[in-house]
């Protein structure tokens, strides 16, 4: 997969002329560059038109930019980092023309759903220079991704439009269709894709397993659409046949394992250890991963750290002098800042929760400057002053210096997910060069668990979540203990970070109701706060103003709640 990135570039260049205008145009084949025409006529053209894709779906990561990350900032996990109104942190500004509702609608429908439709428009040509084996991988990996897009649409705006071929001029009457029906369409897309994807892939593609997976989420979702229990059945089944091997040799991790497994860790630090989080590295668990490159045409970087690392280098001495970017802690921006629910909440439950340990979530911070060699490689120790507000303290970790920390965007637990070694070289770059886990078996679990929690049989869930806790050495749970709520919570300890939250909780329907609890005081003390701004129509994104008005043909209605709605 890495090798095929260079491809991306030459793909871009074709997805400029999809929406041309005239027939005579289209029936022109042009000689002097890339186009459809020409380059969708053999298993190269269309391995590199799927690589492209490939290339859109690892956009969602950066596409609101360096500074924002909205799938999980202003949720019950993250707040806003910066003393001002953005990121989320005052709902009350989400409308129908903030920028992040037209960023990731456009992501959706511009960079994805044409890329993909264009694959599929013409992968079952008979006339194709296409081995079997590759044509169905393509058409496959294309299927995944729309039910990926149209899951990801329907779990952020509620009722969209369902675009299912490759448009080839302009239209403007397009119609938001019923969530059901989104749904419907997600799961038909990957009940086909499941027929055929490969059980084993290179890294970052595609596998059977993590097709099954989706599709677990997706009969969720329509059995709490629908009322339908008989989804919930569906469901386990989807995740079945990753958790039970029948859709490839996947499984949830158990034992140290890698190059790390030779340093001090445990297996959780081990399964998101740089180096460490394809297949081909030994991990068994990630289904799916984001690929991220130093030095290669098309390369990305992680920019993880940038969202979630504190402003480690704000950090100083006694002595004034600030810390440094390293290798290990590469420039963080303290803008997803975790709440204290993440913080402390939800380990309260078991404090020696593998999760929660040193090696995954740093909680001691060293001063790391030899600019000044009285404190350089001592633990930085901190104390609360009079005003309540916590201070840097003397090297007798007794004497408060005049050094405050600001504890929502610069001093606050280092998540080990997020290290991994810089990109381009550089810790300022604020990004790396480790792949990211989008799917992996222990949520596969935590899935299959919410289905036999909605079906009533909370021994089964139980026992599905107790796999997840028992590889953390955390207390396991009864069957008694299985809610809605300690579902959310097991996620947010399993998969923090990887997760994007508020699509989970958007699915669940529950987040306004958790951000109201989790993203204010206590949990978010100081500066503004989205939990005290979000409004029960806010349980959708509003529909971006810009399609609403582009839309003349047909009417495109607006989400209840927000401006120029019913």
């Amino acid at each position: 997969m890495k090798n095929l990135i260079k491809y991306t570039t030459i793909i871009l260049m074709v997805t400029g002329i999809l929406f041309s205008c005239g027939e005579d145009y289209l029936e022109e084949v042009p000689l002097d560059r890339f186009s459809p025409e020409n380059l969708l006529v053999n298993e190269d053209g269309y391995n590199a038109a799927v690589t492209a894709i490939y290339e859109a779906a690892r956009l969602e990561h950066n596409i609101a930019s360096s500074i924002f990350e909205y799938m999980n900032v202003g949720t019950d996990i993250a707040r806003w980092g910066r003393p001002d109104n953005r990121g989320l942190a005052d709902y009350t500004l989400l409308n129908s023309t903030y920028s992040a509702a037209s960023i990731y609608w456009d992501w959706a429908y511009e960079d994805m759903l044409v890329r993909i439709n264009l694959v599929l428009d013409g992968i079952d040509d008979p006339e194709l220079d296409i081995s079997d084996e590759a044509r169905a991988s393509f058409k496959g990996e294309a299927l995944f991704f729309r039910a990926y897009t149209f899951n990801f649409l329907t779990n952020i705006y509620g009722d969209v439009p369902i675009v299912s071929e490759r448009l080839q001029e302009p239209k403007f009457d397009f119609v938001r269709s019923p969530r059901q029906e989104v749904l419907e369409f997600a799961a038909a897309d990957l009940e086909a894709a499941v027929g055929l994807l490969d059980l084993e892939v290179e890294d970052g593609r595609i596998p059977r397993a993590a097709a099954y997976h989706l599709l677990s989420e997706v009969y969720i979702s329509l059995g709490m659409e629908t009322g339908d229990a008989s989804y919930y059945d569906q469901s386990i089944t989807a995740a079945s046949m990753v958790i039970d091997k029948q859709a490839g040799d996947y499984e949830i991790m158990t034992e140290r394992f890698g190059p790390a497994s030779s340093e001090p860790g445990d297996v959780f630090s081990d399964v998101h250890a740089y180096g460490q989080i394809n297949r081909s590295d030994g991990n068994k668990e990630v289904l799916w991963a984001w690929q991220f490159e130093l030095y290669i045409l098309g390369g990305s970087g992680n920019q993880s750290p940038r969202y979630w690392a504190p402003e480690y280098d704000k950090l100083k001495t006694p002595n004034n002098v600030s810390n440094i970017d390293d290798n290990e802690h590469v420039r963080g921006i303290g803008v997803n800042s975790p709440t204290n629910y993440v913080k402390y909440g939800i380990w309260a439950l078991d404090p020696n929760d593998m999760r929660n340990s040193e090696h995954n979530i740093k909680r001691t911070f060293y001063y790391n400057n030899p600019a000044d060699p009285e404190y350089y490689g001592k633990e930085i120790k901190t104390g609360y002053g009079p005003d309540d507000n916590l201070y840097i303290l003397e090297d007798d970790g007794v004497t408060l210096t005049n050094i405050k920390l600001d504890t929502v965007r610069g001093y606050y637990p280092w998540i080990e997910k997020i290290s991994g070694y810089p990109r381009a070289d550089s810790p300022n770059s604020g990004s790396t060069a480790k792949d990211f886990s989008r799917m992996r078996v222990a949520e596969t679990y935590l899935l299959r668990a919410e289905a036999y929690f909605r079906k009533g049989e909370l021994d089964n869930a139980a026992d599905d979540i107790n796999v997840v806790r028992a590889r953390a050495n955390a207390s396991l749970i009864s069957g008694a203990d299985v809610t809605e709520d300690f579902i959310l919570d097991e996620r947010a300890r399993e998969l923090l970070v990887e997760e994007p939250r508020l699509r989970t909780l958007i699915r669940m329907g529950r987040l306004v109701d958790r951000v109201r609890t989790y993203n204010s005081a206590p949990y978010a003390p100081g500066g503004p706060s989205a939990g005290t701004t979000i409004a029960d129509h806010n349980e959708y994104w509003p529909i971006p103003q810009s399609v609403i008005d582009a839309n003349a043909g047909a009417e495109m209605t607006q989400n209840p709640g927000y401006p120029g709605s019913e």
